[in-house]
């Protein structure tokens, strides 16, 4: 049997001198050698390579290191290992190469002691390995000693102890294996010496001690004998060396770094003696002369102190992996000179603490920034209907008026030079917290005035206390509103939501303010509404029914409300005067209004006569609807702003449905000013939210809108509604349609791609509408479309399997389509199969709308609603059903939204089902992830957003895939 075995040899090379190589040993059971069975190459795919452990491996790796193959790549340009080896010079081996060899030899030999590898020296033309060729490895390291005597002359020795005992060198047979670290050959032992290298050493391997000749003594104690006594164990005889404690400074010294990042270099001073703190000195030394007797004062290190510091760094928020170079513990992923800023506001923030701790602070750049404290006073007074602001700002011993900064606050400027040319760096928090305060106040008299409606921008600029914003801040939470009783003459029972609604109107309305009711569908805003006008009559009723300090309200509804409001008027609060201001007959007489609580008309009647009833003092102005006014350069808009009105309220539950503008629209009316001027707000809270999805902007912005802006959901609120079930039905097209969608989306995206080449995004966009739109159509029926009348449609079929099973239980359904022709398809079917159904399109007029909601309300056999979307929007209380059938989605997830608040509102008490049917593998999938991922804006704004709008060319393309 035979006995393998791994091992590492110290043998001969003919250039590098002798060096280690791992190999294979193999030992037949009878004999008493070893022979050489292999070399083990650093090559995973070798079996020999296999068979090591982890710790063999690493040996190997290091062994491997200095191959000749490697070594001819680092130390040599020549073409060939052979030319290589042949012209190396002997200066290039002891200078280069065997300073490289013997680092991957030392670490090779740390491995084999820790895992006990056997180590064997051997001559390379003895094949043969025997036992006292094996050596051992002592685990215990050798500590150097010199020892300096003076007398007649100055003469030194160098001793190694290990363990209790000194080594015997001289004339013994030694071998320097490694020169930095030491480590040397003692016979058959292996030494690790620390802290000291061979050429110290070599000297006394044949002498017993080195004499200094006078002459150099003077230079020799001054340098070895002081570095010595510095950096090692000595013993001294004729030589004076005292202790003494050392004046210690803990530099700090700000700079950039390799990285272009800053960085903190810390640095310890003993003295005169400057070091970082990764540097192993112990102790330093100082020489002072002395004839006949030299002198030396040593003063060692103070490991405490220097960790104290450290953890005062580290305290601070700075880190370090070398306990020399010290960085913020995170930069958020900044570069250049915003992490230079951030790096000189932490010493900003930090600086004197650091100061006081006994850190000296430095800074080397080309710039000098200011490093100390940077403070704000900040001081406010209220005038009528206006916070004053006034501040100063303290940077060290200067002082600036705060309104210096406007423009650095505004423009994102970090920087402000100081008079000496000093650089400050302007604390980041301000340019969040008090840019809306330049942006929104306006300069007087050396103060920012700041309107009360931006009450919520002063509230966290400095320690303010006022009773007025403590008041208004409650707009924020109406659930801390004061409890007002409902008008006497309401005839109904305000719901908990419906009086905090109340309340936060009346509320609104004492402090001056305009505000946008933006329940959910089906919650009552109008009865909110009307208790808030009923309120008003009330409170100033006296003998004379219409007192003259009480002026006519005004209401303006969508020409589909117009019935609804008077209804729930003569419902809700039958006491008001109603007066409605429509139709071609109507009297354009404004001096009539004043006998009326309220006039009715619609959008378009007030655009019509906007020149007489502009002067009309009204005493509230409220939109219903209010998303009608969305666009700002309508002449509708204009029209509507031009009114006159104490005050001023809109309702709607979806003031935004294509982009945050609406929403400008909507508030500047309520509360003119609130958000800026309208390109004002397109640029920094439009472009910043919806394209560059500015997180900060859009706290901001909901931080000025939320106290005048009231919406509660049906899950929050109307906890009595049933529950809705929504469930996406994904239909297959027949082959057939298949085919035509496949070919209308190869057409479509070729054509679109010519265009976009020729025409560029903006004017390729109404082809890229009309093309998404005959790809819905085919997903609904392509029948839509003119080539496709002759072929059915998987959906199509599927809607009718759901009808049929709806009415077998004797349910009714809403069927709500974007295309009006997709419904007459429908209407065709239930035709031919004797059905009653309701139909409601934008071309219906009230009378037509209002029997259509009667019959299918009433008619316990009319269980069917045909309803385009855009018809059924808005003005609809369908409670009877209990289903809800969504035939196609589109973009703005709101209009679905609409559909589902015809049936689950108030009155409801019946579950509610909700199918959106969708054509699997079509554009109907893709726009359902777009409304998902678009629908962010929506929760955030109260609403939803058009996500077409935002689609960049890539994106475009990929819905034609």
């Amino acid at each position: 049997m035979r006995e393998l075995r791994f091992a590492l040899g110290y043998m001969p090379h003919r250039l590098w001198g002798n060096i280690l190589q791992a190999q294979f040993l193999e030992k037949d059971s009878n004999a008493e050698f070893y022979s050489s069975r292999e070399y083990v190459q650093n090559d995973p795919g070798t079996a020999a390579f296999q068979r090591l452990s982890p710790m063999q491996r690493e040996v190997v790796q290091e062994v491997d290191a200095y191959n000749d193959r490697k070594l001819h790549r680092l130390f040599s340009k020549k073409p060939t290992v052979k030319q290589f080896q042949d012209s190396v010079e002997a200066k290039t081996i002891q200078e280069h190469i065997r300073p490289y060899i013997e680092k991957h030899m030392h670490r090779a030999l740390e491995i084999a002691r820790d895992n006990r590898i056997p180590l064997f020296v051997k001559d390379k033309s003895n094949r043969n390995i025997f036992p006292e060729d094996f050596i051992r490895l002592e685990r215990k390291p050798g500590i150097p000693l010199f020892s300096f005597a003076y007398g007649e002359q100055l003469s030194y020795a160098l001793q190694l102890i290990h363990g209790e005992h000194p080594l015997v060198l001289k004339d013994r047979p030694v071998e320097l294996v490694c020169n930095n670290p030491l480590v040397i050959l003692l016979g058959d032992v292996l030494y690790f010496i620390n802290d000291i290298d061979g050429k110290k050493l070599k000297p006394f391997l044949t002498k017993e001690e080195v004499r200094i000749p006078p002459d150099m003594e003077k230079k020799y104690l001054g340098s070895f004998v002081r570095n010595t006594l510095r950096d090692f164990q000595t013993r001294v005889e004729g030589i004076v060396v005292s202790e003494s404690e050392a004046r210690t400074q803990a530099l700090l010294t700000l700079e950039r770094g390799l990285s272009d990042l800053p960085v903190w270099i810390l640095e310890f001073q003993y003295n005169q003696h400057k070091i970082t703190a990764d540097n192993p000195i112990p102790r330093f030394v100082e020489y002072e002369g002395g004839e006949g007797s030299p002198r030396f004062v040593r003063c060692p290190r103070k490991p405490a102190w220097e960790e104290g510091k450290k953890a005062f760094l580290h305290a601070c928020g700075l880190r370090t992996r070398d306990d020399r170079i010290f960085q913020m513990k995170s930069t958020g992923g900044k570069a250049g000179n915003e992490a230079l800023y951030e790096a000189v506001s932490f010493m900003n923030e930090y600086g004197t603490a650091l100061e006081e701790e006994g850190f000296q602070i430095r800074q080397r750049f080309q710039e000098v920034f200011h490093l100390g404290p940077i403070s704000l006073d900040l001081q406010s007074s209220e005038k009528e209907d206006w916070f004053d602001l006034y501040g100063t700002v303290h940077i060290g011993e200067v002082r600036i008026p705060f309104l210096s900064l406007k423009h650095h606050i505004l423009s994102g400027e970090r920087t402000y030079t100081l008079p000496d040319g000093t650089i400050a760096v302007l604390p980041l928090e301000w340019f969040s917290r008090y840019r809306s305060v330049f942006e929104f106040g306006k300069i007087s008299d050396g103060e920012i005035r700041i309107h009360k409606q931006h009450f919520s921008q002063v509230a966290g600029v400095g320690d303010i206390q006022s009773e007025t914003l403590e008041k208004l801040d409650r707009l924020n939470r109406v659930e801390t509103l004061p409890a007002l009783e409902p008008p006497r003459g309401l005839n109904a029972t305000l719901r908990t939501y419906q009086r905090e609604g109340y309340q936060w109107l009346c509320v609104l309305q004492e402090m001056g303010f305009g505000g946008c009711l933006a329940d959910d569908m089906g919650l009552g805003k109008t009865l909110q509404a009307i208790a808030v006008l009923l309120r008003a009559r009330e409170n100033g009723s006296g003998e004379d029914d219409r007192p003259s300090e009480k002026p006519t309200s005004l209401v303006v509804v969508p020409a589909s409300l117009l019935h609804n409001w008077e209804s729930e008027c003569r419902r809700f609060a039958p006491s008001l005067k109603v007066c409605l201001h429509v139709g071609g007959q109507r009297n354009r007489e404004i001096s009539n209004f004043s006998y009326y609580d309220v006039i009715l008309s619609t959008y378009h009647i007030v655009r019509q006569d906007i020149e007489q009833i502009s002067a009309f003092p009204f005493h509230y102005v409220i939109l219903d609807e209010s998303q009608m006014i969305k666009n700002p350069a309508s002449k509708l808009y204009q029209a509507i702003s031009d009114l006159q009105a104490g005050h001023r309220l809109v309702l709607t539950g979806t003031p935004i449905e294509n982009s945050l503008t609406d929403l400008w629209s909507q508030i500047n009316f309520v509360n003119p000013g609130l958000l800026g001027s309208l390109n004002f707000f397109r640029q920094k809270f439009v472009m910043a939210i919806e394209k560059k999805k500015d997180e900060e902007r859009e706290a901001k912005l909901k931080e000025l809108i939320n106290p005048f802006i009231l919406r509660r959901t049906k899950q929050e609120v109307a906890t009595e509604l049933p529950p809705v079930y929504e469930q996406v039905r994904y239909c297959t097209m027949t082959e057939d349609q298949k085919r035509l969608y496949e070919e209308e989306k190869s057409q479509a995206r070729n054509s679109i791609l010519e265009n976009l080449e020729e025409v560029g995004m903006e004017h390729a966009s109404m082809m890229v509408l009309q093309a998404l739109t005959r790809l819905r159509q085919i997903a609904n029926h392509p029948a839509l479309v003119e080539n496709g009348e002759d072929l059915d449609s998987g959906k199509y079929g599927e809607v009718l399997r759901n009808v049929e099973s709806v009415l077998a239980e004797g349910h009714k359904v809403l069927i709500f389509s974007s295309f009006v022709k997709h419904l007459d398809l429908f209407r065709e079917h239930f035709d031919r199969e004797g059905l009653r159904y309701a139909y409601l399109t934008g071309s219906r007029n009230q009378k037509q709308r209002t029997d259509a909601v009667n019959a299918f309300q009433t008619d316990p056999a009319c269980s069917l609603f045909l309803i385009s979307l855009k018809a059924g929007g808005t003005g609809l209380n369908l409670t009877a059903a209990e289903y809800v059938f969504i035939l196609d989605p589109w973009w703005n997830p709101a209009a679905e939204m609409q559909a589902l608040n015809r049936a689950h509102r108030i009155g409801q008490d019946q579950s509610v089902f909700v199918y959106r049917f969708i054509s699997s593998n079509t554009i109907e999938e893709k726009i359902q992830v777009l409304q998902e991922k678009k629908r962010a804006l929506a929760q955030s704004f109260v609403t939803a957003s058009n996500p077409l709008r935002d689609l960049d060319e890539k994106e475009i393309l990929e819905l034609f895939n």
